[in-house]
């Protein structure tokens, strides 16, 4: 895919300026970041394997352009949370954990939606956020807070995007007594929403910034950063059908940022009123996004096309100045999408 979808490169060299991190890296290849925008409504996912380093620092940019609403009073719910939780000091217990993202207060009490001072300022490195919030998700009765800060870019980063989302997690190696948690759980999946905060982005890219633990340590290892950029682009499906006796061949292609999209799903509905599509064809779309079905009858036709997140190889050509100073791009997605054509006439 080209065009406006993969222009991200901007600033990516002050980026990788500031991290200065050598080129030789450290086996953390399968971090992935999606984004899902709904309205209002923005759902980060980010994966990685079971088996891989923990990550240490995870900080999100947003795509310039993007308006930030920060008003929310602390307690506001903004959306839900989920993880999956790798219990290090319980057998390598794999734990599926759910729960809110909370508006937070700071204040040395985390049990009542505060996020301590010196937590903030550890993570953001001095830098007064936007916003602080706390993903409050519950391991075996016990509420666990990750705190979520919306930091401000600044020159040289500010071309990236206004802002970024940043959370620091606790290195799963530490014991108890050394400010860890009893099981000392490594967030190894996690997905969370955040409603009313980011405008909607029509065409754009979040850029995923990712710095993994040292193993056995509870040092982040710098060697080892990674981008791993999300792709938000509009989708769109278009019909026509030719008549063919008493039905019609149908014909069409899926698009997304006016490029072809291939992987997707097409249901077409056939019927002799506008207003009543009874016949459904699920069709194949080739890579090159293009469709085609045959109806033994019917005068008027619509396609629904559903696009699950898919690969986008691309973005990762734009991030060629944090590559040169040994930062590499993984696994680059573009969002998924479910749109529908209008209701075409045979001809």
């Amino acid at each position: 895919m080209k065009g406006r979808i993969w222009t991200v490169a901007v600033g990516l060299a002050a980026l990788a300026a500031l991290i200065a991190v050598p080129a030789a890296m450290a086996a953390y290849t399968s971090p992935k970041l999606e984004v899902q925008q709904t309205g209002t409504t923005t759902t980060f996912r980010l994966t990685q394997s079971f088996d891989e380093d923990p990550t240490a620092v995870a900080s999100i940019f947003v795509p310039p352009g993007t308006t930030l609403t920060t008003s929310q009073a602390p307690g506001t719910v903004l959306g839900k949370a989920s993880a999956r939780l790798r219990l290090r000091g319980l057998a390598d217990a794999d734990v599926p954990v759910e729960g809110n993202v909370v508006v937070a207060s700071i204040g040395p009490d985390p049990t009542k939606g505060q996020v301590p001072p010196e937590t903030q300022q550890r993570c953001t490195q001095g830098v007064t956020p936007l916003a602080t919030w706390i993903l409050s998700v519950s391991v075996a009765g016990n509420t666990v807070p990750v705190p979520v800060f919306l930091v401000p870019s600044t020159a040289p980063l500010s071309a990236l995007g206004p802002a970024y989302v940043r959370a620091c997690f606790t290195s799963p190696y530490l014991l108890p007594g050394q400010g860890g948690l009893t099981g000392q759980p490594q967030v190894v999946n996690a997905e969370f929403s955040i409603k009313g905060v980011f405008s909607p982005v029509s065409v754009g890219a979040f850029v995923g910034i990712l710095v993994p633990w040292t193993v056995g340590t509870a040092t982040p290892n710098a060697a080892a950063t990674i981008a791993t950029p999300a792709a938000i682009a509009p989708g769109a499906v278009s019909i026509s059908a030719k008549r063919s006796g008493k039905g019609a061949i149908v014909s069409g292609a899926v698009t997304q940022a006016g490029q072809p999209r291939g992987a997707a799903t097409v249901t077409v509905l056939g019927g002799s009123v506008k207003s009543k599509l009874t016949t459904r064809k699920r069709v194949r779309v080739s890579a090159s996004g293009r469709f085609s079905a045959k109806f033994a009858v019917g005068t008027f036709f619509r396609a629904d096309a559903v696009a699950t997140t898919g690969s986008a190889p691309p973005l990762c050509t734009q991030l060629a100045a944090l590559q040169a100073l040994g930062i590499q791009c993984v696994n680059p997605t573009v969002n998924g999408f479910a749109v529908k054509s209008k209701v075409v006439r045979k001809r």
